[in-house]
C-alpha cells in the first residue's frame, strides 16, 4: 500500500520509517527545507518539499494511488484542511489526521447530519477524515493504564481479557539466574515471556535464555495472575494509591486527574477490568506553575485539590504534603522536565512516579533515574496509526524495547501459509514468536502449543522483529 505523510515533524519521520520497514511505499511531504533535509538523511521515501495542503502537491506525491493519507503537521487547521481536499477528490483514500484541539476531537465523533453521504452511500466523514487521533487523548489512556494496573510497567491491553506486562527483574527475585525452561518447576507457575531485554540489548527468548537481574521481560498475564508475577519479579504492584499528585494541568495532566478521581475502569471482561479499579476514594492534586492553567482546572474539576506551584520548590512541595504521595505522575509538555521532576520527587519520599515522555528512546535515561515507568507520547500515536495502516490484516501494532520488537494482532487469512498448519512447521527462528490464538468465533485466546493448528479466520498475536516482512505474510496472506 502506498501511505502519503504530511508532515515530516518527529511523528511523521518515525511513522514514515515504521511504515516503509514493514513494506509500504511511502511519500512525505515537507514545506520547511531543514526538516525536509532532515528526512532525507533518515529516511529512505520519496520526499516532497511543498506545502501538503495544496492540490497539486497531493497529487504529485501520488494520492490517485495512495492507499491512505496521513495529516501529521503542527498545525490543526493544516491537517483538517489537508484531508477535505484529499476526500474531496479522492474519497476512496483513507485519511488519518492528528490533532491536538480537543474540540475538535469531540467534534469528530458527533453523529453525520442526514444526508451528507457519499455518492456510493456511504456517510461522509467529519472534517474529511476516517480516523482522528488526538496525542493527549493517547498518551492519557497510556498512563491510566500503567496506573490502574499497579504501576509495575507499560501495559499492552489484548482481547479476551489478557495483556501483555513489563517487569523489572529485581535482584531478590527467584528468577534471576533461572533459565526459562526451568521457571515453571521453580515457580509452580507457566510464565509466557514475550521479551526480554538485557543490558547489552534485546532478544526473543527460548527455553535456554537465562534471566538475571536487571533484566526486562514482557509477560503474557490476565489480571489473575498479575500480582504475583509481579512479586515474583520483585515489583509488587501498588495497591489503589490513596494519595495521588499529577503534575501538568494540560489536557493530559486533567484527563488523568479526572480518571484517578472518578475510579474509572476497563469495560467489563476488558484487560484487567477488576484490578485496582477505584473501589477506594483517592485523593488527587492537580499541580502546575501557571494560574491560569489552575483556574481553568478548578473550574473543570471540582472534587480535584488544584495547586498553583513549581515541582522544584522545596517548601511547596513539603507545605502541601506532595513529597508524601503515593504516587506522582509527571504530565507536563516539558517532557526532559518531566524526567527531572520525577527523579527528585522519587528521591523526596514519594511511592512510585510515571512520567511522560517524548519517545521511548528516553526509556533508558528514565530507568537509570529510578522512574518507574515511562510513556512515550509520538510511540502511543504511531503505534495508534500503524495499527490502522499495516495491512488488512493487522489489528493493532504495539512497539516494545525502544521500537526493536512490535506486539503484532492480526487475522489469519484464508490465503496465507499459516492457514491449516500446527505451529510446530511455521517456523522463522530469530524473527518472531507467536504467544496467544483464537480459532473462528472463539471470543478468547488461548496459549498455543507446537502442535496447535492456525485456522482461517482466527487471530494471533505475535511479538517479532520490527521491520520483518515475512512475518506478517505468514498470517495475514499477500
Amino acid at each position: 500500500m502506498k501511505v502519503i505523510i504530511v508532515g515530516a515533524g518527529f511523528t511523521g519521520v518515525r511513522l514514515a520509517r515504521s511504515l516503509a520497514d514493514s513494506g509500504a511505499e511511502v511519500a512525505l511531504v515537507e514545506n520547511d527545507p531543514d526538516k525536509a533535509r532532515v528526512a532525507r538523511e533518515q529516511l529512505d521515501c520519496a520526499i516532497v518539499e511543498a506545502d501538503g495542503n495544496s492540490p497539486a502537491t497531493l497529487a504529485a506525491a501520488g494520492l490517485a494511488d495512495a492507499g491512505a493519507l496521513v495529516a501529521l503537521t503542527g498545525d490543526d487547521e493544516v491537517n483538517l484542511i489537508t484531508c477535505a481536499l484529499a476526500d474531496a477528490a479522492f474519497p476512496g483514500v483513507r485519511k488519518l489526521a492528528r490533532v491536538r484541539n480537543y474540540t475538535y476531537y469531540e467534534n469528530a465523533a458527533a453523529s453525520v447530519p442526514a444526508g451528507a453521504m457519499r455518492r456510493d452511500g456511504r456517510p461522509r466523514p467529519v472534517f474529511g477524515v476516517d480516523r482522528m487521533l488526538n496525542p493527549d487523548v493517547e498518551a492519557a489512556a497510556a498512563i491510566s493504564r500503567a496506573i490502574e494496573h499497579g504501576v509495575v510497567g507499560n501495559v499492552i491491553a489484548l482481547d479476551g481479557g489478557r495483556g501483555v506486562v513489563e517487569l523489572a527483574i529485581a535482584p531478590a527475585s527467584p528468577l534471576a539466574g533461572a533459565a526459562l525452561r526451568d521457571l515453571p518447576a521453580k515457580t509452580g507457575r507457566r510464565m509466557l515471556v514475550a521479551w526480554v531485554e538485557k543490558p547489552d540489548g534485546e532478544l526473543l527468548p527460548d527455553g535456554a535464555t537465562t534471566l538475571a537481574a536487571g533484566d526486562r521481560i514482557g509477560v503474557v498475564t490476565d489480571e489473575d495472575d498479575l500480582p504475583a508475577l509481579s512479586e515474583l519479579a520483585g515489583t509488587p504492584p501498588e495497591e489503589t494509591p490513596r494519595r495521588v499528585a499529577v503534575f501538568g494541568a494540560g489536557l493530559i495532566g486533567r484527563f488523568v486527574a479526572e480518571r484517578l478521581l472518578n475510579g474509572v475502569r476497563n469495560p467489563p471482561g476488558g484487560f484487567f477490568a477488576r484490578f485496582g479499579g477505584g473501589r477506594r476514594r483517592r485523593e488527587v492534586a492537580l499541580v502546575d506553575p501557571d494560574p491560569d492553567r489552575c483556574r481553568e482546572a478548578a473550574r473543570l474539576l471540582p472534587g480535584v485539590r488544584v495547586l498553583c506551584g513549581d515541582v522544584t520548590e522545596d517548601s511547596f512541595l513539603r507545605d502541601e504534603g506532595l513529597d508524601a504521595c503515593d504516587l506522582a505522575v509527571t504530565a507536563s509538555t516539558n517532557y526532559d522536565g518531566n524526567l527531572v521532576a520525577a527523579a527528585y520527587l522519587k528521591s523526596r519520599g514519594v511511592g512510585r512516579t510515571v512520567a511522560l515522555t517524548a519517545g521511548a528512546a528516553f526509556d533508558p535515561v528514565a530507568r537509570k533515574l529510578g522512574i518507574d515507568v515511562a510513556v512515550p507520547l509520538s510511540d502511543a500515536v504511531v503505534d495508534a496509526i500503524a495499527g490502522h495502516l499495516r495491512g488488512r490484516n493487522i489489528r493493532a501494532v504495539h512497539s516494545v524495547c525502544n521500537r526493536r520488537f512490535e506486539i503484532v494482532e492480526c487475522g489469519i487469512a484464508p490465503d496465507s501459509p499459516a492457514a491449516g498448519r500446527p505451529l510446530r512447521t511455521l517456523s522463522l527462528p530469530g524473527e518472531y514468536l507467536l504467544l496467544l490464538v483464537s480459532q473462528p468465533d472463539a471470543a478468547s485466546f488461548e496459549v498455543p502449543s507446537g502442535d496447535t493448528v492456525l485456522r482461517a479466520g482466527g487471530r494471533a498475536v505475535l511479538v517479532m522483529r520490527a521491520g520483518s516482512r515475512r512475518v506478517p505474510r505468514l498470517f495475514g496472506g499477500d
